[in-house]
């Protein structure tokens, strides 16, 4: 995505490129534009400024004339923007610009204006000056949060550094991928940013200065960075499931009813995904809503396979998708990316098999046949050469696991508990295998949603590159996660006993749940995701949740060319 020299770019926008210019391109280049409690807050502040019936209306007090909310473009100058205070006081105008919080002070204890808000408020003058033809030698920035109100001289060095951020918007706008974070001096600006969860600064200054780890990657130290990223997700994942119902918006609702009367009725800003699992009808009023509000929803069979999404208009980063198509088109870097995927999942599966048969020897199961046989696939998966043979690696290691599967198992006193003897689906015929094709279908949603608000095309992937009509890039992001979310809640289910031979119905040499068991199944899997673990590389905490989409953001900066490699994600 690319300006021209005849796009006017917002007043707003010379602000966020002088704080940061990464910060620039991903807010209006990528157009990313998430919220968090700083920019809530400015909102707040500028309810009154925004107020659609107080716009472009003036009123006097004291002599002085104030109109709120006024719009000016200039072609010449190669901006626009909306003040929000324009003042005329004895033949003067100048602009007053509203900011959230206090204001800063100087070395003599004076309050003063920060840099990128003095050239966003030099912008709005250098306006006024164009559209009355007069000067606009300063002018106010108030600071709602200290209630101080602090003039601005509008010099000749701001103008020009007024007018440089302009041409520095435009370099950027050419460019189709990301500049690098903010330098150490300067790194102090992402915490508080609404966009450091997509930019993960310290993550990609990381992932430049340190090359992607090998077979040993689990003997090697975490980096321990600052974490500047919420740790948890806002919102639930809101599942429905049962036969005959309906799902209609009223106010700011969703209302779940069943021949006309009313189960459930749950705030839209509760929710962060919706799941139809089966025979539920969703209104398009809903469907609307859900979509205006950024909300996905996934729709499964019954039995477990994942149908597709419906999510809101793709995200605007065309440059991503341009950079998604060149390199998974280059043999090199989907071997590469191969490599890595199936290097973290090798190592999960070894990691879970150690685990769960640590009690019958050694401390960790490390002596067993299938850990060893993964030890050493994992050591000739270097030298492999084409992503087929990668392929083949990944195949002999899921034997090796599947093998020994079925001694995961608890078995309860009472002797009713489940058997796993080979892996099988298309339909799976026993309870273990309809358990794991329900979990890898609910891991495939959650990687498809993941890769469509990343602003991937899910369906251009890498490693499953030929599954035509598949969505090969969820997919791929989903391997290195079967063992440690899938496999892991599908065993937790199993060896709690939070499932029954009862919670399943055989019918036709086919197995699936019940409606009781998808019900003890989904809350165990949302636990699952919300379970707080450690990054491998980062060295920060963080729920299974979000670390779904810091992978998925990190392939992102390895295809766009901001890090020089990609590193799955592996339990310690």
């Amino acid at each position: 995505m690319s300006a021209t020299a005849t796009d006017l770019i917002p007043v707003r926008a010379l602000n966020q490129v002088t704080y940061c210019p990464r910060l620039y391109y991903l807010q209006y280049v990528d157009c990313v534009m998430p919220t968090n409690e700083h920019v809530e807050g400015g909102l707040h502040d500028h309810r009154r400024v925004d107020a659609p019936d107080l716009k472009n209306k003036t009123r006097t007090d004291r002599g002085t004339a104030t109109s709120r909310g006024v719009a000016l473009s200039s072609e010449r100058l190669g901006v626009t923007g909306v003040l929000d205070v324009l003042e005329e006081k004895g033949g003067a105008r100048y602009p007053v610009e509203t900011k959230h919080g206090s204001a800063p002070h100087d070395a003599d204890g004076k309050p003063t204006v920060w840099d990128n808000d003095a050239v966003q408020l030099c912008a709005q003058a250098m306006l006024l000056e164009e559209a009355f033809g007069q000067p606009v030698p300063h002018g106010f920035q108030f600071h709602a949060g200290s209630r101080e109100r602090v003039p601005l001289e509008f010099a000749p060095e701001l103008r020009q550094k007024t007018r440089d951020a302009v041409a520095r918007c435009r370099e950027l706008a050419a460019l189709d991928a990301p500049p690098p974070p903010l330098p150490p001096e300067l790194r102090h600006r992402c915490f508080g940013c609404s966009l450091a969860p997509v930019c993960l600064p310290e993550e990609t200054l990381y992932q430049l200065g340190h090359p992607a780890p090998g077979a040993d990657a689990a003997e090697k130290p975490v980096a321990e960075l600052k974490k500047v990223i919420p740790m948890t997700d806002d919102g639930a994942v809101l599942y429905l499931q049962e036969p005959g119902t309906s799902v209609g918006k009223r106010s700011e609702h969703l209302v779940v009813k069943k021949e006309g009367q009313e189960l459930t009725r749950v705030p839209m800003h509760a929710i962060r995904q919706v799941v139809v699992c089966g025979n539920v009808q969703v209104s398009t009023q809903a469907l609307e809503t859900l979509a205006a509000n950024d909300i996905a929803v996934a729709y499964v069979t019954g039995h477990g396979r994942f149908i597709g999404s419906f999510v809101p208009a793709p995200t605007k980063n065309v440059s991503l998708r341009e950079a998604q198509f060149r390199t998974f088109d280059d043999p090199a870097a989907c071997l590469d990316l191969a490599k890595a995927v199936v290097r973290a999942k090798l190592s999960n599966q070894r990691a879970l098999l150690m685990r769960s048969l640590r009690g019958e020897g050694e401390a960790r199961g490390s002596h067993e046949y299938s850990a060893k046989g993964i030890y050493g696939l994992l050591g000739a998966l270097d030298a492999q050469t084409s992503v087929e043979s990668v392929l083949g690696i990944e195949g002999q290691g899921a034997a090796l696991y599947f093998g020994d599967f079925g001694r995961f198992l608890k078995q309860p006193p009472t002797g009713k508990g489940f058997d796993f003897t080979t892996r099988n689906r298309r339909p799976p015929r026993d309870p273990v295998n309809a358990l794991l094709s329900f979990a890898y279908a609910m891991l495939a949603k959650d990687c498809f949603s993941v890769a469509c608000a990343v602003g991937f095309d899910p369906y251009k992937g890498f490693f499953h590159a030929g599954r035509h009509g598949k969505p090969s890039l969820a997919l791929d992001l989903m391997e290195e996660f079967r063992p440690v979310i899938a496999d892991s809640v599908v065993l937790t289910l199993i060896n709690n006993e939070a499932l029954t031979p009862d919670d399943f119905i055989v019918w036709r040499d086919a197995c699936s749940l019940t409606e009781k068991g998808r019900r003890a199944f989904f809350a165990a899997y949302e636990q699952r995701k919300a379970t707080v673990v450690t990054h491998p590389v980062y060295g920060y905490r963080m729920s299974y949740a979000r670390m779904l989409e810091v992978q998925a953001r990190m392939l992102a900066a390895f295809v766009r060319g901001g890090v020089p490699s990609y590193t799955g994600f592996t339990v310690r």
